[in-house]
Protein backbone atom coordinates (compact mmCIF):
# COMPACT_ATOMS: atom_id res chain seq x y z
CA UNK A 1 0.00 0.00 0.00
CA UNK A 2 2.87 2.58 0.81
CA UNK A 3 4.75 1.27 -2.53
CA UNK A 4 1.76 1.86 -4.43
CA UNK A 5 1.08 5.91 -2.36
CA UNK A 6 4.57 6.45 -3.30
CA UNK A 7 4.63 5.58 -6.98
CA UNK A 8 1.48 7.73 -7.15
CA UNK A 9 2.61 10.73 -5.08
CA UNK A 10 5.60 10.25 -8.25
CA UNK A 11 3.07 10.59 -10.80
CA UNK A 12 1.45 13.59 -9.39
CA UNK A 13 4.37 14.98 -8.84
CA UNK A 14 5.50 14.37 -12.65
CA UNK A 15 2.17 15.23 -13.55
CA UNK A 16 2.34 18.90 -12.00
CA UNK A 17 5.62 19.44 -13.16
CA UNK A 18 3.94 18.98 -16.90
CA UNK A 19 1.07 21.59 -15.93
CA UNK A 20 3.59 23.93 -14.29
CA UNK A 21 5.77 24.01 -17.91
CA UNK A 22 2.52 24.55 -19.92
CA UNK A 23 1.83 27.64 -17.79
CA UNK A 24 5.25 29.14 -18.08
CA UNK A 25 4.99 28.60 -22.14
CA UNK A 26 1.29 29.99 -22.11
CA UNK A 27 3.01 32.75 -20.35
CA UNK A 28 6.02 32.98 -22.69
CA UNK A 29 3.72 33.54 -25.65
CA UNK A 30 1.36 35.93 -23.86
CA UNK A 31 3.94 38.47 -22.42
CA UNK A 32 6.02 38.08 -26.62
CA UNK A 33 3.36 40.42 -27.27
CA UNK A 34 3.02 42.47 -24.33
CA UNK A 35 0.22 40.44 -22.23
CA UNK A 36 -0.30 38.50 -19.45
CA UNK A 37 -1.79 34.95 -19.13
CA UNK A 38 -5.19 36.23 -17.60
CA UNK A 39 -5.71 38.29 -20.47
CA UNK A 40 -5.62 35.87 -22.91
CA UNK A 41 -8.04 34.05 -20.64
CA UNK A 42 -10.03 37.60 -20.87
CA UNK A 43 -9.33 37.26 -25.09
CA UNK A 44 -10.73 33.76 -24.82
CA UNK A 45 -14.14 35.09 -23.37
CA UNK A 46 -14.16 37.89 -25.12
CA UNK A 47 -13.88 36.47 -28.55
CA UNK A 48 -17.28 34.44 -27.63
CA UNK A 49 -19.08 37.85 -26.90
CA UNK A 50 -18.53 40.11 -29.99
CA UNK A 51 -20.93 42.36 -28.78
CA UNK A 52 -19.64 42.45 -25.32
CA UNK A 53 -19.94 41.49 -21.81
CA UNK A 54 -19.93 43.11 -18.24
CA UNK A 55 -17.18 42.46 -16.14
CA UNK A 56 -18.48 40.40 -13.63
CA UNK A 57 -19.72 37.91 -16.46
CA UNK A 58 -16.47 37.77 -17.73
CA UNK A 59 -14.48 37.42 -14.23
CA UNK A 60 -16.57 34.68 -13.69
CA UNK A 61 -16.33 33.39 -17.31
CA UNK A 62 -12.39 33.40 -17.38
CA UNK A 63 -12.41 31.84 -13.59
CA UNK A 64 -10.61 35.11 -12.22
CA UNK A 65 -11.21 37.29 -9.29
CA UNK A 66 -13.81 40.15 -9.88
CA UNK A 67 -10.83 42.48 -8.77
CA UNK A 68 -8.55 40.59 -10.91
CA UNK A 69 -10.17 41.06 -14.20
CA UNK A 70 -10.65 44.78 -12.97
CA UNK A 71 -6.42 45.03 -13.36
CA UNK A 72 -6.74 42.92 -16.54
CA UNK A 73 -9.24 44.79 -18.30
CA UNK A 74 -6.92 48.97 -17.09
CA UNK A 75 -4.24 47.03 -18.64
CA UNK A 76 -6.24 45.67 -21.83
CA UNK A 77 -7.51 49.49 -22.07
CA UNK A 78 -4.55 50.99 -21.43
CA UNK A 79 -3.08 49.16 -24.59
CA UNK A 80 -6.43 50.42 -26.56
CA UNK A 81 -7.35 46.97 -26.65
CA UNK A 82 -10.83 46.92 -24.66
CA UNK A 83 -13.13 49.45 -24.70
CA UNK A 84 -15.52 50.38 -21.37
CA UNK A 85 -18.95 51.15 -22.50
CA UNK A 86 -22.56 51.99 -20.48
CA UNK A 87 -25.03 49.24 -20.64
CA UNK A 88 -27.76 49.59 -22.70
CA UNK A 89 -30.33 49.75 -19.62
CA UNK A 90 -28.47 50.21 -16.76
CA UNK A 91 -26.40 52.67 -16.78
CA UNK A 92 -24.74 51.56 -13.36
CA UNK A 93 -23.13 48.66 -15.95
CA UNK A 94 -20.29 48.66 -18.46
CA UNK A 95 -19.95 46.85 -21.14
CA UNK A 96 -16.44 45.38 -21.96
CA UNK A 97 -16.01 45.32 -25.89
CA UNK A 98 -13.12 45.07 -28.17
CA UNK A 99 -11.81 47.71 -30.04
CA UNK A 100 -10.77 46.78 -34.01
CA UNK A 101 -6.74 46.17 -32.63
CA UNK A 102 -8.09 44.43 -29.43
CA UNK A 103 -10.10 42.01 -32.19
CA UNK A 104 -7.04 41.74 -34.37
CA UNK A 105 -4.80 41.06 -31.30
CA UNK A 106 -6.90 38.60 -29.88
CA UNK A 107 -7.61 36.89 -33.09
CA UNK A 108 -4.09 35.71 -33.88
CA UNK A 109 -2.92 35.22 -30.05
CA UNK A 110 -6.02 32.75 -29.73
CA UNK A 111 -5.49 31.22 -33.42
CA UNK A 112 -1.31 30.90 -32.49
CA UNK A 113 -2.34 29.14 -29.05
CA UNK A 114 -5.09 26.46 -31.18
CA UNK A 115 -2.67 25.90 -33.94
CA UNK A 116 0.01 24.97 -30.89
CA UNK A 117 -2.36 22.99 -29.07
CA UNK A 118 -3.79 20.75 -32.72
CA UNK A 119 -0.33 20.34 -33.26
CA UNK A 120 0.92 19.08 -29.73
CA UNK A 121 -2.43 17.06 -29.91
CA UNK A 122 -1.55 15.24 -33.39
CA UNK A 123 1.40 13.89 -32.15
CA UNK A 124 -0.92 11.34 -30.01
CA UNK A 125 -3.35 9.06 -31.96
CA UNK A 126 -6.81 8.81 -32.20
CA UNK A 127 -7.48 6.28 -29.82
CA UNK A 128 -4.64 8.38 -27.07
CA UNK A 129 -6.61 11.85 -27.54
CA UNK A 130 -9.84 10.08 -26.49
CA UNK A 131 -7.97 8.33 -23.59
CA UNK A 132 -6.28 11.72 -22.71
CA UNK A 133 -9.59 13.37 -22.63
CA UNK A 134 -11.39 10.84 -20.87
CA UNK A 135 -8.87 10.31 -17.89
CA UNK A 136 -7.91 14.10 -17.97
CA UNK A 137 -11.69 15.32 -17.68
CA UNK A 138 -12.26 12.49 -14.59
CA UNK A 139 -9.51 13.27 -12.76
CA UNK A 140 -9.91 17.26 -12.83
CA UNK A 141 -13.43 16.56 -11.76
CA UNK A 142 -12.63 14.60 -9.02
CA UNK A 143 -9.51 17.22 -7.58
CA UNK A 144 -11.92 19.94 -8.48
CA UNK A 145 -14.48 18.12 -5.83
CA UNK A 146 -12.43 17.23 -3.10
CA UNK A 147 -10.24 20.68 -3.43
CA UNK A 148 -13.79 22.54 -2.77
CA UNK A 149 -14.40 19.85 -0.19
CA UNK A 150 -11.21 20.90 1.47
CA UNK A 151 -12.10 24.35 1.31
CA UNK A 152 -15.20 24.58 2.60
CA UNK A 153 -14.06 22.11 5.73
CA UNK A 154 -11.22 24.94 5.99
CA UNK A 155 -13.52 27.74 5.41
CA UNK A 156 -15.60 26.11 8.84
CA UNK A 157 -13.00 26.26 10.68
Amino acid sequence: MAVARQKQQQWLKACFSAWKQTDVAYSKLAHSRNLSLNMIWAFECLSEHPAGVEPAVLADEAKLLRQSMTVVLNDLEEQGLVIREFHPTDRRKKIIRLTDSGRQVCTEVLNTIAQCELEALSELSEEDQHLLFKLTVRFCRGLVDKLSFASSCNDNK
